[in-house]
């Protein structure tokens, strides 16, 4: 189950930036969603990298464990990783597009940062859930990294959900940026 999940992981981290980009093509995705996209797998690579390098190629104690063994170098579980980031970040702002009433991503609305929010928080703990649940990997309890509660008897800790908490503040404050910038000639219409 763990090599399916991993397969599934990597095929579809590849597919997001050619979506994205096939859609920006044919004129359904405007230029400030193209920006968007690469602005969340910019932040992404921060914790992506940032766990990477405390796991268990460089630390006896790591901060996750891969429960099935790759098939490929670990260095391209987080480089595919951040590409889901990206493509995460911006069910985000479908989310507010599809939830909230127009303008959106103009100027700061609480209803528009707690979507993000929220669905940052449940699309990390449905990631965290399914990596355990199909034994791929699982994120170690650290004095930095307390469980939060145990899954299928491996646990599920908090770093990976404080990470969700703030990504998507600092995204949605960049998106507003990004938004603003290209409204000067055309509005961000629905991704």
């Amino acid at each position: 189950m763990g090599y399916l999940f991993l397969a599934l992981d990597v095929i579809i981290a590849v597919s997001i930036p050619m979506f994205v980009f096939y859609q920006y093509r044919k004129g359904r995705f405007p230029r400030a969603i193209w920006y968007m996209y690469w602005v969340g797998v910019a932040i992404g690579m921060i914790w992506e990298i940032g766990f990477y390098s405390v796991g268990p190629d460089f630390s006896d104690n790591p901060a996750y464990l891969m429960l099935t063994e790759l098939p490929f170098p670990l260095i391209i579980l987080p480089l595919v990783h951040t590409l889901w980031d990206g493509g995460l970040f911006l069910v985000g702002v479908w989310l507010i597009y599809l939830l909230l009433k127009p303008p959106h991503l103009t100027r700061f609305r609480w209803s528009e940062l707690g979507i993000m929010v929220l669905w940052g928080q449940s699309s990390e703990l449905a990631v965290e859930l399914v990596a355990v649940g199909t034994k791929s990997w699982v994120y170690t309890e650290q004095w930095w990294n307390p469980v939060l509660f145990t899954f299928k008897g491996l646990d599920i800790t908090l770093a990976p959900q404080l990470v969700w908490l703030v990504a998507p503040i600092i995204f949605y404050l960049l998106a507003l940026k990004i938004n603003w910038k290209f409204s000067k000639t055309k509005t961000c219409s629905r991704p």
